[in-house]
């Protein structure tokens, strides 16, 4: 966050909502907040830009560098733009379901290419629901852990109003992603809100789609597993009041190296 002097009630209402978020309190959201004053800064304030605002990176560890969404120091902005918006709060409620992971398709606006991407998704995705399971537990009692993958499909328009923040996280979640406008582009979410690789266009297909589901559901490589790909999705959630962490370890009395060691990781991530 970047200002210049005192804030006005309304601001510091904004900026405190902020800093209640990054310690857990309020919307809980996995934010890291720093802010610089430049009546204080040897250095001038970005010229062009309207103070005070906020500038929101990925993790420094994601090493996506620039950031995904700027804007001012509004409180509505903030809540109901940057920290929530109606496509992620589904996210987060179908993921607390146990799904094992959402697919977030983006639309193109070519309806023709849209809809073979949603057609292909589900026609694969049914089949790994059918084919795909997680570690064989044995005799263990896994209680209510799941063993079988149960994936959603979401659809989300590229221009729709309320889900810019949204839409400009996942784009720039990969380097390369704005030079597809013309393509369907598909992101699985899983764990704790973890943007796995996109599919785009004729990328997406069985072979690709059965590689992602085999990595959900830990049936890759040791190599690929370690690799935990995926860059964290800003969510306002407390995860720690809604979710009872349970690990695979505890269950089997084993090491799996599979989903819920992946998911434990990414929640280890979202805390640090």
């Amino acid at each position: 966050m970047r200002h210049k002097g005192e804030l006005s009630d309304e601001q510091q209402a904004a900026l405190d909502m902020l800093q209640n978020a990054a310690k857990g309190e309020g919307l809980h959201a996995n934010v890291n907040l720093s802010w610089r004053d430049y009546s204080q800064a040897l250095v001038s304030p970005p010229e062009n830009v309207e103070l005070p605002y906020v500038r929101v990176s990925y993790p420094s560890m994601s090493g996506i560098r620039g950031p995904f969404w700027e804007g001012p120091l509004d409180k509505e902005v903030i809540e109901k733009e940057l920290l929530h918006s109606p496509m992620r709060q589904k996210i987060v409620e179908l993921l607390l379901d146990r799904k094992t992971a959402v697919w977030v398709l983006l639309e193109s606006g070519n309806r023709s290419k849209d809809r073979r991407a949603r057609r292909t998704l589900e026609t694969e995705l049914k089949r790994l629901e059918e084919t795909l399971t997680f570690p064989d537990a044995g005799d263990a009692d896994w209680g209510d852990l799941v063993d079988k993958a149960d994936f959603t499909i979401l659809s989300l328009e590229r221009d729709d109003p309320d889900e810019q923040v949204l839409v400009n996280m996942l784009l720039g979640s990969e380097r390369d992603l704005r030079d597809y406008e013309d393509q369907p582009i598909v992101f699985p979410i899983y764990g704790r809100g973890l943007i796995m690789y996109a599919l785009i266009g004729d990328g997406l297909n069985a072979w690709t789609l059965t590689h992602a589901g085999e990595f959900l559901t830990g049936a890759t490589s040791g190599e690929v597993k370690n690799q935990n790909p995926g860059v964290d999705m800003l969510m306002s959630v407390a995860w720690a009041d809604k979710v009872e962490v349970r690990s695979v370890h505890d269950a089997m009395g084993v090491h799996t190296g599979g989903f819920m060691d992946r998911m434990e990781e990414a929640e280890q991530r979202l805390r640090e």
